[in-house]
């Protein structure tokens, strides 16, 4: 009894997690590959890179909703344990701001990743969440 009681919090828990788990990934290592490269960055350039962040999650977010919505809402309660490992957005999102900070020169590469790292991110977890509904369901509607 005990027991199950914790698993139905823990389940609880780790889906409420699941979402933010998979963005600290990506945009911590994002920055750090810039910083690889690029070497620290100016307060100005660190500031951009958040701005370009909220961009990519504006752009998505509109995209998502057909333009700007009133309210959120999820179509299902709970996340999937194996679309919320993020495999695939992380990396993803990792290779493409890793990919830009070796091309791209100069301030620009700053907002660029963040708004890359951030709407990458959000698309390909909607496609593994996507995924992993499917196999759960077997593609039923």
């Amino acid at each position: 009894m005990l027991l199950d009681h914790y698993r139905k919090n823990l389940r609880a828990v780790v889906g409420a997690a699941a979402a933010p788990y998979g963005y600290t990934l990506a945009i911590w290592a994002a920055g750090a590959a810039l910083v690889s490269v690029h070497g620290i960055p100016t307060a100005l350039s660190a500031i951009t890179f958040v701005g370009g962040a909220v961009l990519g999650f504006a752009v998505v977010g509109a995209l998502a909703y057909g333009g700007v919505p009133g309210e959120s809402d999820l179509e299902r309660g709970h996340p999937l344990v194996w679309g919320s490992l993020h495999f695939f957005s992380v990396g993803i999102s990792l290779g493409a701001v890793t990919l830009v900070a070796y091309f791209i020169k100069g301030f620009i590469v700053w907002p660029l990743g963040g708004f890359l790292v951030t709407s990458i991110y959000l698309l390909v977890v909607g496609a593994e969440s996507t995924t992993s509904y499917i196999w759960e369901h077997g593609g039923d509607e």
